[in-house]
């Protein structure tokens, strides 16, 4: 009860204190207004317009000591206002105030980076103004058609193909392979290429995995079933099983013409020689063991193992399935290996065409590649339109249409030449 009397004792306290000085303040302004009343009424007569000047400036002395007044009681409750303010309240403002000076600055810093005409300024020399608007210009004038598509492609592709970790690994090992192909001069390639850094080819391989992945999609997508159907009947055949014996020739560029056919002439009589002696009835193994130098197969009587049409060189191939079951060649084959002594083991039948359509697809994909050079070209068109590219920039456009044009017509002459 004493503490609360003491509070009490203490408000009152400061009460009467506030009181007192509030009287004190009012008591100087009575005398106040009294002394201008005496200097009124002492003076002497004086005109209407001198009268109600001396008063207006009474009234000002007496209003600005209550304005003062007025003034500290404001300043009293901005005060408390601002000493109630939470840490939360505190932070919010600065972030505001903070914010506001930013935008000023950047509004007045702007001034010195804009032309009268608002244009941005990106070089500034005396007597010339480069403007975003020209660099923009001579930017699009030197290739801005080729920029402005690779990034509309880059988009695109990674849009419709992540980046998995076969492309990634597949991408390192192609580096590590330009590394220990180039040695020395793996940097002088980069620099060759314009490419800066390992980093950078990474990126550039794993986009044309991408786009080899978006070209087989486009292709297998326009595939015909009629195509498809074509393709079986006269290209897909049962795996079939062979053995060879190799009598090896290559050409040595350290011999002359007349050295190296003498070699290619004494590989041919050698092969010769063996067919004789299999028309003499004498074991292939055998002779597999005496005279092939294929060392990988040489021990297992020159077994191939089965295979198809695409596995085996070309000539290889041919051969090997004009041949019957048992059969042998009885003229030597010659491949970029040498000379080959075939015979055919094994046949098995046709699959059907719903089992073989997989590898239909691949091969026609392979083919269609071969064919037509610019089938990517053809590929990333579908796919800029699928994604509705529309292009604003008239140069642009135009030279995007010449470049379409270009690769139509090339591509069109690359696939009747091959037909």
């Amino acid at each position: 009860m004493a503490e609360k009397k003491d509070t009490k004792q203490k408000k009152d306290a400061t009460k009467t204190a506030k009181e007192k000085k509030m009287a004190k303040a009012s008591k100087k302004v009575s005398e106040t207004k009294k002394e201008v009343k005496k200097t009124v009424s002492k003076s002497k007569p004086v005109k209407k317009e001198e009268e109600k000047k001396k008063t207006v400036k009474e009234e000002k002395v007496v209003d600005t000591y209550a304005s003062k007044l007025q003034k500290n009681k404001k300043e009293s409750k901005l005060k408390r206002w601002f000493n109630n303010l939470t840490l939360e309240q505190l932070i919010i403002g600065g972030v505001i105030i903070i914010a506001i000076l930013l935008i000023v600055l950047i509004i007045v810093s702007t001034k010195n980076t804009k032309t009268k005409d608002g244009d941005d300024i990106v070089v500034k020399l005396d007597g010339m103004t480069i403007t975003a608007d020209d660099l923009y210009d001579e930017l699009k004038n030197q290739g801005g058609q080729t920029i402005a598509i690779n990034m509309v492609d880059d988009y695109i592709l990674n849009k419709e193909y992540e980046t998995t970790d076969e492309m990634e690994e597949s991408a390192e090992a192609t580096i590590d392979n330009y590394k220990s192909t180039y040695g020395d001069n793996y940097e002088s390639f980069l620099e060759y290429n314009g490419i800066a850094n390992d980093s950078e080819l990474k990126e550039l391989l794993i986009r044309n995995s991408k786009l080899s992945s978006a070209t087989d999609d486009y292709i297998k997508d326009n595939l015909k079933e009629k195509e498809m159907k074509d393709y079986y009947d006269n290209e897909i055949v049962g795996d079939i099983e062979a053995k060879h014996i190799l009598i090896s020739y290559k050409e040595d560029d350290s011999l002359s013409d007349e050295e190296n056919e003498a070699k290619e002439k004494e590989a041919k009589a050698k092969a010769e020689e063996v067919i004789e002696k299999l028309k003499n009835g004498e074991d292939f193994d055998k002779l597999v063991k005496e005279y092939s130098e294929d060392e990988s197969t040489k021990d297992n009587g020159g077994d191939l193992g089965y295979f198809n049409k695409g596995d085996m060189v070309q000539e290889f191939e041919d051969a090997a399935y004009a041949l019957d079951v048992n059969e042998y060649t009885t003229e030597p084959v010659k491949t970029e290996y040498g000379y080959h002594i075939i015979m055919k083991t094994g046949q098995k039948e046709k699959p059907s065409y719903e089992k073989s359509k997989d590898t239909i697809e691949e091969k026609l994909v392979e083919q269609k590649k071969e064919e037509d050079s610019t089938i990517s070209v053809k590929a990333m068109i579908a796919l800029r339109e699928k994604y509705n590219m529309q292009i604003k920039d008239k140069t642009i456009k135009s030279d995007y249409n010449d470049y379409i044009k270009e690769a139509t017509t090339t591509t069109t002459t690359t696939t009747s030449s091959s037909n």
